[in-house]
């Protein structure tokens, strides 16, 4: 009796024994797998001091009159204009040295009294093109150097209620300068590299401007009309230089 019951356990547990690693070899339940964490796009650091190609800029300019004509002309010995100006860095050379154009517009308007009491205001409205070499010296500040040339328009009127003279003028200037960019680092406005980075921008600028001179032939109107009332012929003021020293300040963004 002792040796059948031997027997039945060495075979129950030998029955047993290569059943495990069976169990062992089997797909745990779907409630016991690990989740897999998916894919996540890394954030692009939110500053960071790259490139940028394109600038939009307020500007601010002051002319000095050195000649007497123009200081008469425009009654002040130095005036102040703002407009806007968009520059593009077309070429990179090596990363240090880059080739910009830019594409500006001033508007500068005077008003005095002049010797014969009469109201004497002037305006001018020039849009200028310019070319510029610049050299990165640290990665917020770089010198440059810069060319243009532009067209645009200057009016004069002059006299009071009622009565008023005219006249309009083409003009043409080129200018030569050299300054100073200073740049903040850029800072990325999303959170992908789909959104683009934007940095503060600023240049500082003093040069010298050649124009064609101005010569005013005054008309008369009456009431702001453009007919002549009054049978009078143009008055001549003469002519006015345009050279004269400049001092440029533009601030923006860059993108």
């Amino acid at each position: 009796m002792t040796t059948i019951r031997h027997a039945f356990l060495i075979l129950s547990t030998a029955a047993f024994v290569p059943a495990l690693p069976a169990a062992a070899d089997s797909p745990p339940e779907p409630a016991a797998q690990a989740a897999i964490p998916a894919a996540i796009e890394p954030e692009p650091p939110s500053r960071s001091w790259e490139p940028f190609r394109f600038s939009l800029s307020a500007e601010v300019q002051t002319a000095w009159m050195l000649q007497d004509d123009a200081r008469r002309l425009w009654g002040k010995r130095s005036l102040a204009g703002a407009g806007l100006s968009l520059a593009y860095d077309a070429i990179d050379f090596g990363g240090k040295t880059t080739l910009g154009l830019d594409l500006s517009w001033l508007s500068t308007t005077a008003s005095t009294t002049n010797s014969l009491d009469l109201t004497q205001k002037t305006s001018t409205q020039v849009f200028d093109l310019g070319l510029s070499l610049r050299y990165e010296v640290f990665r917020w500040l770089s010198p440059y150097a810069r060319v243009a040339g532009g067209m645009g328009w200057t009016s004069l009127s002059m006299g009071s209620s009622g009565l008023d003279l005219h006249d309009r003028v083409l003009l043409y200037q080129g200018s030569a300068g050299a300054g100073l960019l200073v740049r903040s680092p850029s800072v990325r406005i999303g959170h992908t590299r789909r959104w683009p980075s934007l940095a503060i921008v600023g240049r500082v600028e003093g040069g010298y401007i050649m124009g064609n001179a101005t010569s005013f032939s005054l008309k008369s109107s009456l009431n702001g009309s453009n007919q002549d009332p009054i049978p009078l012929e143009p008055v001549s003021v003469g002519q006015a230089a345009r050279r004269f020293p400049y001092l440029r300040i533009t601030i923006g963004v860059g993108f």
